[in-house]
């Protein structure tokens, strides 16, 4: 995808990772346009031309006022993975009907930012986390398992084209292999990120996506990441 003929719309507040996204837009030819009260954007902006990059709160409200899709990949797809590819037992349940048997498990919350997806070594510590949340709030449990390695894909067009591996040591062509045997299993956007992870035995493991327009670089080339985050933003 070419971009010279895009603009780039990022925060204003400087980020390490977005900085060199940045970078590597400009020096492909594109333009950027750094937001401050991003909740009015100038009216100037030609949003046939706009793609987005950020947090998710400065993504979704310009994306509204922009009048702007993002792509982004079903919050509840790590329970249709095939277990062949997850190695894990995933499940969803409502907050309030949790009880101290379920834990040790990794929890994250089904409706993004609700509260923080970790390890949770006991009811009470999620309960402690999640204070003030609804007890209907949906929460997603997943068996914890120990990773000798994580990695990160960026993904377009059923393609991998970056990955890096962001936590512990691993073979960044097996782990893009692996992704890649991933977004062709599954029914994703035309663009998203995909995080996987190697277990103890060496067997690789899917763990989540993620939307591409949200989401860091954790290692991965920005020049190859960049037409990824140019298709995760269409004009409605």
């Amino acid at each position: 995808m070419r971009l010279d003929s895009l603009i780039l719309v990022v925060p204003a507040k400087a980020d390490p990772e977005r900085d060199t996204v940045v970078e590597a837009w400009l020096s492909a030819g594109g333009t950027v346009e750094r937001l401050d009260r991003f909740w009015e954007p100038p009216a100037g902006l030609d949003r046939q031309r706009v793609k987005l990059y950020g947090n998710d709160a400065f993504c979704l409200v310009v994306a509204q006022k922009l009048q702007l899709s993002l792509l982004s990949p079903d919050e509840q797809i790590l329970i249709t993975v095939p277990e062949s590819l997850r190695m894990r037992s995933v499940q969803l349940k409502r907050l309030g009907t949790l009880a101290a048997h379920d834990f040790p498990k990794f929890a994250k919350p089904v409706v993004p930012k609700q509260f923080r997806g970790a390890v949770y070594s006991s009811l009470a510590e999620l309960e402690s986390e999640c204070r003030g949340l609804d007890a209907s709030t949906v929460v997603l449990l997943s068996d914890v398992v120990s990773l000798r390695a994580e990695a990160r894909a960026f993904a377009l067009d059923s393609v991998i084209r970056t990955v890096g591996v962001y936590a512990g040591e691993a073979n960044p062509d097996h782990a893009a292999k692996f992704a890649e045997r991933v977004v062709n299993a599954l029914e994703l956007p035309r663009t998203c990120v995909v995080d996987v992870g190697l277990l103890d035995d060496g067997t690789w493991i899917f763990i989540e996506a993620n939307a591409t327009w949200g989401a860091g670089l954790n290692g991965c080339d920005a020049w190859a990441a960049a037409p990824c985050i140019a298709a995760a933003t269409e004009a409605v």
